[in-house]
Parts: C-alpha cells; sequence; structure tokens
C-alpha cells in the first residue's frame, strides 16, 4: 500500500489537483485500486472511491477506513509528507512503526516523462519565449523591476498559463542570481536578465534570456558568447546513456576554457514537471543516468558581483541519442 500526501505527487498518480491547505488529504495506491480520502469540500473533485470526513472531524478515521479497505501488506509513505500529515497516518494505522519511504521510486517515475507530459512543457516554453520578447520589447527607461515582472505575469495568465517565480533584474542586479524583482528602475546600457517560470495544463517550463538595453557594458559582448557557447557543449553532451553531472562538466569546461568557471556558481540545471524543480539534477558529480523522456533545463551563468550577469536558459527533452531543444 502506498500512501501520498502531497499534491504533486496525488496529482501525478491521478490527475486530479487539490488544494487542501492545512486539510488533510491522501491517495492510496493498492495493486491496481486507487483510493481517496479527502475533506468534504473536496469530495466532488475526486473519483469514487473516497473517504470523506467533515471539519471537526478526525481525518484518521477516514484514513484508516480507506486502508482497511486496500488490505494488509508492506506500507509505502510519500517522502514528501508534511508531520501534520504524518500524525494522521500513525494515528489511522496504529503507531506504525515499520514503513519504507518511496521517494525513489516516485521520483523515477516522474523523472521519465510521457509524450503528453513533454507537449505540455514545450507549449508552456514556447509561450514563455514570446512573453518574454514581448516584454523586452516593451522596456523604456526608468521601468521599474517589479512593473516589468507584473507585466509579464499577466501576459502569462492571459495565455492561461499560471505563472511560477518571474525574475527581472535590471544592471547590477543581474550578478545575483535569485534576486527578486526590485523597484531598481532601468537605464540605457544595463543587462537585463528575465528569467520565467510558468506552467501549461500543470507542467512548468523555465526560460532565461539576457539583454543589453541599448547599450552593453564592457566585456559584456565576450561573456555572452562564453555563456552561450557553454549552454550549446551541455545541450550536446545531453543525451541517454551519460551521466547527468556529465552535462554539468560540458558547460564548466567551456567557461573553464576563458577563464570564467569561478563566475559560475549554480548547477547548469534541474529537471522540469508538475514542479519547476524536480530530478534530474544536472549537477557537478550527480551519477544519475539520463534516459530518453528526460526534460531539464541546460542554464549556464557568468555573474559578477557589482557590475552584471549573464544567464541563457532552455529546456531540453531527451529522446533518441540526444537533445530536442524545447
Amino acid at each position: 500500500m502506498l500512501i501520498l500526501t502531497s499534491p504533486v505527487n496525488i496529482r501525478y498518480f491521478s490527475d486530479v489537483e487539490l488544494e487542501t491547505y492545512e486539510r488533510f488529504a491522501a491517495l492510496l495506491i493498492c495493486g491496481s485500486r486507487r483510493v481517496f480520502v479527502v475533506p468534504k469540500l473536496e469530495e466532488g473533485r475526486v473519483p469514487g472511491p473516497a473517504y470523506v470526513y467533515s471539519d471537526g472531524e478526525d481525518p484518521a478515521e477516514a484514513l484508516r477506513r480507506a486502508a482497511q479497505e486496500c488490505g494488509g501488506g508492506e506500507v509505502e509513505v510519500d517522502g514528501r509528507t508534511t508531520l501534520r500529515a504524518w500524525e494522521v497516518v500513525r494515528r489511522a494505522l496504529g503507531g506504525i512503526s515499520t514503513y519504507k519511504i518511496a521517494d525513489e521510486y516516485i521520483d523515477g517515475l516522474r523523472a521519465v516523462k510521457r509524450s503528453d507530459e513533454v507537449d505540455r512543457i514545450a507549449k508552456a516554453a514556447q509561450a514563455i519565449r514570446e512573453v518574454i520578447a514581448e516584454a523586452y520589447a516593451e522596456l523604456s527607461p526608468g521601468v521599474p523591476e517589479r512593473k516589468a515582472a507584473a507585466d509579464i505575469y499577466l501576459r502569462l495568465v492571459e495565455r492561461g498559463l499560471r505563472p511560477g517565480p518571474i525574475l527581472v533584474q535590471f544592471g547590477e542586479n543581474t550578478a545575483l542570481p535569485h534576486q527578486g524583482p526590485t523597484g531598481r528602475r532601468l537605464r540605457e546600457g544595463d543587462v537585463v536578465v528575465i528569467d520565467v517560470t510558468a506552467a501549461y495544463e500543470g507542467y512548468y517550463a523555465d526560460i532565461t534570456r539576457t539583454f543589453a538595453f541599448r547599450g552593453e557594458p564592457p566585456g559584456f559582448r565576450e561573456i555572452y558568447t562564453a555563456v552561450s557557447e557553454a549552454q550549446a557543449a551541455a545541450i550536446a553532451a545531453a543525451r541517454p546513456g551519460v551521466q547527468a553531472g556529465d552535462v554539468d562538466r560540458a558547460a564548466r569546461s567551456a567557461l573553464m576554457s576563458r577563464g570564467l568557471e569561478r563566475y559560475f556558481i549554480h548547477r547548469t540545471g534541474h529537471g522540469l514537471g508538475l514542479e519547476f524543480h524536480e530530478a534530474p539534477n544536472i549537477a557537478p558529480g550527480e551519477r544519475y543516468v539520463l534516459r530518453s523522456g528526460n526534460v531539464f533545463t541546460v542554464e549556464p551563468g557568468v555573474y559578477i558581483q557589482g557590475r552584471f550577469g549573464v544567464r541563457i536558459e532552455d529546456d531540453v527533452a531527451l529522446d533518441g541519442d540526444g537533445a530536442r531543444v524545447l
């Protein structure tokens, strides 16, 4: 019996999206059967069989009855289970002491995308590219990062996408990879980094573009070229059968050849899917063997503190003997 309590894993195994917030919900998988445990307000969103509890009732009782329907056997638990949810599981199963964490199994499944999952990510990527191009074309001196980010958010929603993190950075802020939008206003000669994450039908893409706005600082063109070459090297190295760390090494080696490796301060990429960060992890030393169906970002960057940063990010899907840019 596999007990899933995290909304993202429940969705993966059932295609049902639940927003229970602090309320307990679970999907029990026992052989070919799937049994839900949900609060009353979510009853209409799940297929049967479902065990329902009302506010004020103990969800452990509903879970206990669902587990009885599943029968005995080994218990495996979603490793993303919160402590609050785990207390419900313990009460329902009589203080369970023997169980397995199922993350390796779950993450392994989610890391290899079906064709329909890849298609959704590709549609999200295409929409993001269009939005970034439109947003950059409308930038003007004096606009704050926050205003540009808000405009991007609206464009994504209008296209039917669910926005994730949106980074718009100007000038010296581009050297801070995770700096959120601020009141910093755009000036001529600024480097501009726009990093957009958004989901189409639940599946996320993640695209970053770097521009020089009406002029460029010294050294920008050379660094941009180096980052572009590093990304191309990583994409060329990405294929089924190689280790994820080999893809990271390809990007890092390209920057090393130009003396820029110390300015590359993060991993080369991360998996995409129902979450915008998931397996596989494209990082130094990662031994995960890539396979057809993996989808991940390739996003090398160079960051010179106090001056500017450059990051170029695209999403790739592995199929056949190579990587296809989405």
